[in-house]
């Protein structure tokens, strides 16, 4: 396995943010049971495990925390609705630019597009190799 590119390397790091953040969400907001709490405790844990898939290249780890960003970051305009607070919406900013950043690290520069590509096509020639050797 090739070393991941920058680019890679700078969306994982987003990643794990995403998932640290999902943590300090429970820890720091005051606890009670609702659809946000279950949402805390799937996505961190979720956004942990693929931070590995995608620093190997893995398209469909790509492809997940692209479609899970996107669920998320549509769920930010509900947040920002129901709570009104500068905070809030500090905070929602900001993580509406960090899964910006990370989905254009991974989608846009050339070298993550080759790089995913690269590595979907390194497993299928293995695959194929395999399958007729």
């Amino acid at each position: 396995m090739s070393a991941a590119p920058i680019t890679v390397r700078m969306a994982a790091l987003g990643i794990a943010i995403h998932a640290i953040n999902h943590v300090l969400v429970l820890v720091l907001s005051p606890f009670s049971w609702n659809v946000g709490t279950v949402f805390h405790l799937i996505h961190a844990p979720l956004y942990a495990a693929l931070v590995w898939p995608v620093l190997r290249g893995k398209n469909w780890a790509r492809i997940l925390i692209t479609v899970l960003l996107g669920g998320q970051f549509i769920g930010r305009f509900v947040v920002w609705v129901m709570f009104p607070s500068a905070g809030a919406h500090l905070a929602l900013i900001g993580g509406w630019a960090l899964s910006i950043v990370v989905l254009t690290l991974l989608w846009a520069p050339g070298t993550s597009r080759r790089y995913f590509r690269r590595t979907r096509t390194r497993a299928g020639t293995t695959e194929a190799a395999e399958v007729t050797g």
